[in-house]
């Protein structure tokens, strides 16, 4: 039996990891995004608007009056002031450590910088980047267990898909198709069981839904709503067959026609993907269950994975 914590949106308050580690007695953690993958580098690379976000975001927010008229040093100086970066660098430094193994993706609000860094160089204790280089297989006390997998960052339709990534400029980050493709390819023996994470909910982007159907995970980890509590669902409960393939085909109009001569081989292979026809099957309509996570503030899951089926209770403050 393995025992999960389910969480997201930490927004650079990760000594909470810990915290509940600690109260709920879990073997791993799984993160959604928006993890606070932020150092003293940041200040360079984050734009004033992203600035802004962690000001009016954070406890302090009442204790000043700030807008796009405040320039960026006083901005970084109340950044500073409150430490709102986090603590990630004191995880990189050595100084903090992960108490059980975390695997997390990154969100929309991270500093690509940071992780570019992170994929060259992962010297944190317990901490394991989810993406297209890292997959992993969890092992549970048979050595049977599940695969993990993911792809983090914003998901936005538009040429943004076409970027080399890690995609990203002043403190937001976004996925690419090239990213699926290669993660597709790792993924060719599609064993079950599996878990799928991305920070953006499938409620939300039927085009990423076409595309990971293909990937046949039993289960989808995602944050970035904000609800308040833990959502769990999937298309049977909430839409009939028809009207889930009505939703998921006419998502096809708003994909751009990307010219072919700039795609690598990968991100063709997954724009063809999400143009495939959806099978009118069980395997994602019935047995693909969705898991939208709220603010780490708000709330998390446990997850337990026990003799090859999934468990899951939602917990809010």
């Amino acid at each position: 039996m393995i025992k999960i914590l389910l969480i997201s949106d930490t927004h650079s308050h990760l000594d909470v990891i810990n915290d509940l580690v600690e109260k709920t007695k879990v073997d791993l953690v799984i993160h959604a995004g928006d993890f606070g993958f932020y150092n003293e580098t940041s200040y360079k690379h984050i734009s004033s608007r992203e600035l802004r976000l962690l000001i009016s975001h954070s406890p302090y927010w009442k204790n000043y009056s700030v807008d796009k008229q405040t320039d960026r040093e006083t901005l970084i100086e109340i950044v500073k002031w409150h430490q709102l970066l986090g603590d990630f660098s004191a995880y990189q430094d050595g100084n903090k450590k992960f108490t059980v193994p975390v695997y997390a993706v990154y969100g929309n609000h991270e500093d690509s910088y940071v992780i570019k860094q992170l994929k060259v160089n992962n010297n944190i204790d317990h901490f394991n980047l989810l993406d297209e280089d890292n997959t992993y297989q969890i092992a549970d006390d048979d050595e049977i267990g599940f695969k993990l997998f993911g792809v983090g960052g914003n998901f936005l339709v538009s040429n943004k898909l076409l970027d080399k990534p890690v995609a990203g400029k002043e403190g937001k980050v976004w996925s690419t198709l090239h990213q699926f493709g290669v993660l597709y390819e790792k993924l060719e023996q599609k064993s079950k069981p599996s878990i799928f994470v991305s920070h953006v909910s499938p409620g939300k982007e039927p085009l990423l839904m076409r595309l990971i159907i293909h990937f046949m995970p039993d289960m989808w980890i995602s944050g970035h709503m904000g609800a308040p509590y833990t959502c769990v669902w999937n298309e049977f409960t909430i839409r009939d067959m028809d009207e889930s393939l009505f939703w998921l085909n006419s998502a096809l109009e708003k994909l751009p026609k990307l010219p072919d001569e700039h795609l690598t081989p990968e991100a063709k292979l997954a724009y063809d993907i999400i143009k495939r026809e959806i099978p009118r099957e069980d395997f994602w309509f019935k047995k693909l269950w969705y898991v939208n996570l709220p603010d780490a503030k708000d709330g998390y899951a446990i997850l337990t994975y026990d003799n090859g089926k999934f468990f899951i209770e939602g917990r809010c403050y």
